[in-house]
């Protein structure tokens, strides 16, 4: 799919007097995204909310403070979770357009998306923060139905969410030289030439 000739035309904006040349988090190359952008480490992302639903749920036995203190834990260990596996290389998989695609939404006040994807996103969203809140209420109350349905639903939710990511990868990669650069990350030529030697 070669994108909207329109879009591909488009520069980024500049936001606040930011340019988003030089915003750090537009680079696939920050730790944030090379964390992320793991088809392995999207599964152990898959497990935060059991483990945020767990503590809560034996609340009564651990008392509100540690339920909380290993809700949040859960959290934290999420996001600062190092990579696992070898170090990938633009988008190969399924996952990892999926990943370049969330990447491509969030970055839509500078090269925007079309509204069409935009809502739907934005729509399964909103679903998925609802039911990740009604699980976590469920949860500390302990009420089993309701806390199962909540995060079945944002499950449900999240995974509809990578079908839609993924049709805006397909959509917007060539939609700007930003985005084209995303699919070729570069190789070490000092590592290539150490094998040599």
């Amino acid at each position: 799919m070669a994108g909207d000739p329109k879009l591909s035309q488009m520069q980024p904006q500049k936001i606040g007097g930011w340019d988003p040349r030089h915003v750090r988090h537009l680079n696939t190359q920050s730790a944030a995204l090379t964390r992320l952008n793991k088809p392995k480490n999207l599964l152990i992302r898959a497990f935060l909310l059991p483990a945020l639903l767990v503590p809560l749920w034996y609340q009564p036995v651990l008392g509100w403070f540690w339920a909380i203190a290993l809700s949040l834990a859960a959290v934290a260990w999420v996001w600062v979770i190092p990579p696992i596996g070898k170090k990938t290389v633009g988008a190969q998989t399924w996952l990892q357009k999926a990943m370049l695609g969330e990447r491509m939404w969030l970055n839509r006040m500078f090269v925007p998306v079309p509204a069409p994807y935009h809502k739907k996103a934005l729509a399964l969203l909103v679903v998925g923060l609802i039911a990740v809140g009604v699980a976590i209420w469920a949860a500390g109350t302990n009420n089993l139905p309701l806390m199962l349905t909540g995060g079945g639903l944002a499950y449900l939710a999240k995974f509809a969410s990578l079908f839609v990511m993924v049709k805006i990868f397909e959509h917007m990669k060539n939609a700007h030289p930003l985005y084209k650069s995303w699919r070729h990350v570069p190789g070490n030529d000092n590592s290539l030439k150490a094998k040599a030697s």
